[in-house]
């Protein structure tokens, strides 16, 4: 007990006691032998405290530290639990799926609604060619149409957060923010930006980035939940990436590198569905090398193959983006051509043909070796509805190609037959 209150620097001068003497009582709150706080009684006049009132006001300090431990306790726990629950929501959710950007739009969704921000994006980071590239965000479309990949050298502060692992703030009212990380907040309309490293194995894997219009608070408590849905999301994330790297080499031709048979299908029935919902157009060229076994018969196998390859590499400079080729079976390739009438389709054939008569295969010590393909161009329509009738009718049409071309070689002299003479 102090028996003077102004000996103790937490006294409080009541107005009107200046010149009246204060005692004043201090008794620490004791819980498992630490001081988690302190009562304080004060009373004009001296020697207001005696012994008794001290070890009164000690055990009720010991009460009110227990109080006060199971409060915060209680908290701690109601947080613990609302953590886990999210947690567990988003894990149950991830596990539905394998598709990186689902992945990615789910963790997003889940991160930024839990931290009680305004977006999120989850981004992956190509080390070999430094770019970091969105696999999902939340709200849809609020971020990525805009910025879908960035280079890390223009953002230092993101590679900070990849390079060595920590967790980085920027406030777009910041003067001393990186100029190009404000930049691009002030674009979005953003003014919080919070940067956590996904990390899966030891190794930084990706990026949440968590965005808010104003500035939100960012405790411990917050970043540290950040920081646990984070991990978790660094592993559904590498698990995606991995199982999508392994699906794409299965979906693959290895010589060509064209989607195989088997993804042919599987698109194609996609692509019948989205069109005839659309209500747009959809055609399917079938392509079969001509003469193929005479080439392999005369030349070789791996010459056989170098002309697959050049048939592939001819094809594919033809193509736009969303065009899907494919390596149908053997010598035959087929490609499907997403909004493209019959006239369109038939037009990237005849391209085809004229690029594959201009750039002839070179044989070793034979010269150029010419080769060409029979192209059949099947189209959507009243009596093709289905995969299967798309395919029927485009190789119906390749047939027909296929003894027209074999029509006109009988009357002319075939510069394959030259080549091999």
């Amino acid at each position: 007990a102090l028996p003077i209150s102004n000996a103790d620097p937490r006294g409080v001068q009541i107005d009107g006691t200046e010149l009246i003497p204060e005692s004043m009582l201090v008794v620490p709150m004791r819980h498992d032998s630490m001081v988690v706080g302190v009562i304080t009684l004060s009373k004009l006049g001296l020697h207001q405290f005696d012994d008794d009132d001290l070890q009164m006001v000690t055990i009720l300090a010991d009460q009110a530290a227990t109080a006060l431990e199971s409060a915060r306790l209680l908290t701690r726990t109601g947080s613990m639990a609302t953590e886990l629950r999210r947690l567990l929501e988003m894990s149950q959710e991830l596990a539905q799926t394998l598709d990186p950007k689902q992945v990615g739009a789910v963790i997003a969704r889940h991160v930024t609604a839990a931290l009680e921000m305004d977006a999120g994006v989850i981004s992956s980071w190509n080390v070999a060619s430094d770019l970091v590239v969105s696999e999902g965000e939340f709200p849809d479309r609020q971020i990525v149409e805009n910025h879908p990949t960035y280079r890390l050298s223009d953002y230092p502060e993101t590679r900070k957060v990849l390079e060595q692992g920590v967790t980085v703030i920027i406030d777009a009212e910041d003067p001393d923010a990186n100029a190009n990380e404000v930049a691009i907040l002030r674009e979005e309309g953003f003014r919080h930006l919070i940067m956590i490293p996904l990390v899966a194995k030891g190794r930084s894997v990706g990026l949440l980035e968590l965005l808010a219009r104003e500035l939100v608070p960012t405790d411990d408590v917050r970043l540290s939940l950040a920081r646990t849905m984070a991990n978790e999301a660094a592993m559904a994330l590498e698990n995606a990436n991995l199982y999508e790297a392994a699906r794409s080499l299965a979906d693959r031709d290895p010589l060509t590198g064209y989607f195989n048979h088997r993804y042919l299908y599987e698109r194609m029935g996609e692509e019948v569905v989205r069109a005839r919902r659309a209500r747009r157009p959809l055609s399917l060229l079938l392509l079969d090398l001509d003469d193929f076994k005479l080439v392999n018969d005369t030349f070789g196998h791996q010459f056989g193959d170098r002309c697959l390859v050049h048939l592939a590499t001819i094809v594919k400079a033809t193509l736009r983006a969303s065009d899907v080729p494919a390596r149908y079976g053997g010598d035959e390739f087929a490609v499907i051509l997403p909004e493209s009438d019959h006239a369109a389709a038939s037009a990237v054939a005849r391209r085809i043909n004229e690029d594959l008569a201009n750039q002839p295969v070179m044989a070793e010590g034979r010269g150029p070796v010419p080769i060409s393909v029979s192209i059949g161009v099947a189209s959507l329509g009243p009596t093709v509805r289905t995969p299967t009738e798309l395919v029927g009718a485009a190789d119906a049409r390749m047939y027909e190609a296929k003894l027209a071309a074999e029509a006109r070689e009988d009357d002319l002299p075939d510069p394959l037959a030259a080549a091999l003479g």
